[in-house]
């Protein structure tokens, strides 16, 4: 028997819904047996053009061919031949198909159990970009006629000689309906191409694409995948949910490729997951490659992809990477990134290692308008620096972080600026908008990177200094410091503040080439301020105007520095000043207190009303003129007015290589406790005239009249103490209560050589009608040391006993007049504590005796 039908494409209008069978043909053909050839019935059926329709996810065209045999006894369908086509996929079975023996079990229903295996079929999806897949297979399981339900109970497909996939599935088919599917696969140690040629078409479709497109290379470790949808339900317009598909592909050596111009990740180790239309990745490990050869790893890494099947469909990456400098630096210059664009920095200025984290928003589809996209870049570096200079800084051995978004870059460092240590927080605006730009910068100045960098602040300031910068918007630097543990000198006014006195400076500053102007200068502590300008020329002083300046209590005046050639000159002005500092300063020794202002030149102009000295003296109407050179003067004129209305003039002028220096008041005793020097006199007029080579010691002499000393303790104790060796005082000796509250001299006068950390005094005399004294020797020498000796003499008076005068000495006194009766005494060591020797045998002697035992 031969028979053949053929029919027709359904005209689509009339196709039922879920497809299309397209056009049939069958071929049936049969023999009736004969001795051992049973009869049989052979037939072929084809399906061309047919289409299966599944809604919004496309229709799924196939051409399918079909050989089978049925012979007489057999009870099944030998299948020869079922090969289905579609797209470049190509599907060859063969097997057999027959009625399922009956098992008793309670409502079993009728079915047709079938097995069939296939020696090669190739697997080629349109999507998939990967070569077409040859594999072999095998399909057995059952049709369930009346729940009409094709159950594949066990499928298995091998590709390559170890490569498996192990599953089941089935098919539920209802009138008028997209069957239903149920399909559960798992896989073990297969190429990655493998997989995803193998991934069925209908099965999590946005999440198979975004694989299809971006999941190259390496193993399938593991995997697994389920599809379960009932009949109707796909098409119906509702995303699938994460109980409904749903699987996992555990991956080694492959390459993720992201977006934009952001290189692939290769080599990577890590985890792909769906859930619904949900994509999950995970990476343990990889390596991205730039095009330059850079290479930055990258690991922890997750993307995510919420809703795959609506547009835009946007990935969230979340990865942490390291690397060289340069190379993370390159990385963050892709789109859609671009973090460096406006740092005006290239990858090959950079160098050092970096450690970080990247949070990005990664468009998996095109026409991402990239400027709406979120993203942060996050980065540790450690022994960063920079090849060229980034805003005329040099920057290096910085170690920080960075943290990049789309508005601005924030850097937190701690480096070497210009050489220097310093802690930076920097923001700069990346976009239209964003935040202003802010520069703080703190650096850290010891004396020796002071000393490099500025070298004019030397003789100010001493000690570890945190200076603060900070530059916000497009105004001047503001900077302050915390000088609290530093030392800080004006050596012209001879004020100081030690280590861990409080004090803070703060003040603008704008530069331009190498000049730095500092405005809203204010140095405060909690007794002195400063306030006013500062200009720097290469990081030295050049002029300073102070509108208030006050180092002491009571003081209010305004000075001004300007650099003139080496030194400075400086003016001061205003209604007060305590000069205490600058007397304790220059009365020490004009050599050791002129060392503090260096070698700089230094000149001084003053016009200040009231000048506060030592023990409550006030000098009015200052007017001075000084200049010096290291502890060279060149010049001193001075004129003011005690207290008492006296007039005080000072000069020291210089010329012809000579100098001389020239002292006159009407009220000695006033000028004394003025600069500290004596505070027992009163009254009286003194003169000093000294003079000498400009390169040598002065010589000259002081002489004052009519003066009191007034309750000096030492002159008490002279007269009342009895020596040791002997068994009378003074008093005794003369037999008399001798009066020393108030003891009045007609004269005062002494022989000076002053030198170079020395002052000598010769034939010295202090005369009065009670007591008198002669002296000389040294008083104090380059170690500080005293040698002094004398005669002391009821019968004269006396300036100040033994010790503690430091323009007089201890002991001055008239040689040419000695009395009969007497002491003779010797002053030595320490000049400030000098040790009193007291010959005893002198009390009782007669002058020409005493002069014997006078010390020498």
């Amino acid at each position: 028997m031969d028979a053949s039908v053929e029919i027709a494409q359904v005209d689509e209008a009339a196709a039922a819904p879920g497809g299309t069978l397209g056009a049939i043909a069958l071929k049936l053909a049969g023999s009736e047996g004969s001795g051992e050839n049973a009869s049989r019935l052979t037939a072929s059926l084809s399906f061309a053009g047919s289409v299966l329709d599944l809604g919004s996810r496309g229709m799924l065209p196939a051409d399918v061919d079909l050989a089978a045999t049925l012979a007489a006894g057999a009870n099944k369908v030998q299948v020869d031949r079922l090969q289905v086509r579609t797209g470049r996929s190509t599907f060859d079975f063969a097997g057999s198909i027959g009625p399922k023996p009956a098992t008793g079990t309670a409502g079993e229903e009728p079915s047709y159990r079938y097995d069939l295996t296939s020696d090669g079929s190739t697997l080629a999806p349109s999507e998939s970009s990967e070569p077409a897949l040859d594999f072999i297979a095998r399909v057995a399981g059952v049709y369930q006629t009346r729940s009409r339900k094709l159950v594949a109970e066990q499928i298995g497909i091998r590709s390559g000689a170890a490569s498996e996939a192990l599953g089941t599935a089935s098919v539920e088919f209802a009138r008028g309906k997209v069957p239903g599917i149920s399909v559960a696969f798992n896989v073990h140690d297969m190429p990655v191409s493998h997989v995803k040629q193998l991934w069925p078409w209908f099965a999590a479709r946005n999440a198979r694409l975004w694989v299809l497109k971006n999941l190259f290379g390496g193993h399938v470790v593991d995997a697994s995948l389920q599809f379960q949808v009932v009949p109707g339900r796909l098409g119906n317009g509702i995303p699938l949910s994460s109980d409904e598909v749903f699987g996992r592909f555990q991956v080694e050596g492959s390459r993720f490729d992201t977006a934009g111009h952001i290189p692939p990740i290769r080599d990577a180790v890590g985890v792909v997951e769906f859930h619904g239309n949900d994509v999950d990745i995970a990476l343990s490990s990889g390596n991205v490659y730039m095009a330059s050869g850079r290479t930055v790893a990258a690991s922890n890494g997750t993307m995510t992809v919420k809703a795959a099947n609506r547009p835009p469909v946007i990935g969230a990456l979340d990865i942490d990477v390291a690397g060289e400098a340069s190379a993370i630096a390159e990385l963050a210059s892709y789109e859609p990134i671009n973090g460096m664009r406006r740092v005006g920095l290239l990858p090959e200025d950079l160098s050092g290692t970096v450690t970080g984290h990247v949070k990005a928003d990664i468009p998996l589809q095109r026409g991402v308008d990239s400027s709406k996209l979120d993203w942060l870049v996050t980065l540790d570096y450690k022994d960063l620096s920079l090849g060229k200079p980034f805003e005329d800084q040099t920057v290096t051995d910085a170690d920080g972080s960075i943290t990049v978004e789309p508005e601005k870059a924030v850097i937190s460092a701690k480096a070497l600026l210009n050489g220097i240590p310093a802690e930076l927080d920097l923001t700069e605006p990346l976009r239209d908008g964003g935040p202003p730009r802010s520069r703080k910068v703190a650096l850290m100045l010891d004396d020796k990177i002071r000393a490099a960098a500025m070298p004019g602040l030397s003789e100010l300031l001493s000690g570890t200094v945190k200076v603060e910068i900070d530059k916000s918007g497009t105004g001047n630097q503001t900077v302050s410091a915390d000088l609290t543990n530093a030392r800080l000198d004006i050596p012209w006014a001879g004020w100081s503040k030690g280590p861990g006195i409080p004090a803070n400076v703060r003040f603008a500053m704008a530069k331009s080439g190498d000049t730095t102007t500092l405005s809203d200068f204010d140095l405060n502590g909690k007794t002195f301020s400063i306030d006013g300008g500062v200009v720097l020329v290469n990081g030295a002083l050049s002029s300073a105007r102070f509108s208030n300046v006050k180092l002491n209590r009571g003081d209010d005046v305004a000075v001004s520095v300007k650099r003139s050639g080496k030194g400075y000159a400086i003016d001061i002005s205003g209604r007060a000043l305590d000069a205490r500092s600058l007397i304790k300063q220059f009365t020490s020794d004009v050599d050791t207190a002129t060392k503090a202002t260096g070698s700089d030149a230094i000149s001084v102009s003053a016009d200040v009303n009231s000048l506060t000295g030592f023990h409550n003296e006030t000098l009015s109407n200052l007017k001075l003129d000084y200049s010096a050179a290291g502890s060279r003067v060149n010049g001193l004129k001075v004129n003011a007015t005690a207290s008492s209305g006296a007039a005080i003039s000072i000069s020291n002028t210089t010329g012809a290589g000579r100098r001389a220096l020239n002292v006159r008041s009407a009220d000695a005793g006033a000028i004394l406790r003025f600069l500290n020097i004596y505070e027992h006199m009163e009254g009286g007029s003194i003169t000093l005239a000294l003079a000498g080579a400009s390169d040598g010691p002065m010589k000259g002499q002081v002489d004052s009249h009519n003066f009191f000393v007034v309750n000096e303790p030492k002159l008490a104790s002279l007269v009342s103490t009895t020596p040791a060796g002997d068994s009378r005082s003074l008093n005794e000796a003369v037999k008399a209560n001798i009066d020393t509250s108030r003891v009045k001299f007609e004269r005062g006068f002494s022989e000076i050589e002053k030198g170079a950390g020395y002052l000598k005094l010769a034939n010295g005399v202090l005369r009065g009608p009670r007591i008198g004294t002669t002296f000389q020797g040294t008083l104090y020498d380059r170690n500080n040391k005293m040698d002094m000796t004398g005669t002391f003499m009821p019968v004269y008076g006396i300036n100040r006993l033994f010790g503690e005068l430091p323009l007089f000495g201890a002991l001055l006194g008239n040689g040419r007049d000695r009395g009969l009766i007497g002491v003779t005494y010797r002053l030595r060591g320490d000049a400030n504590k000098p040790k009193l020797d007291v010959n005893p045998l002198s009390v009782i002697a007669p002058g020409i005796f005493r002069s014997i035992f006078e010390y020498r």
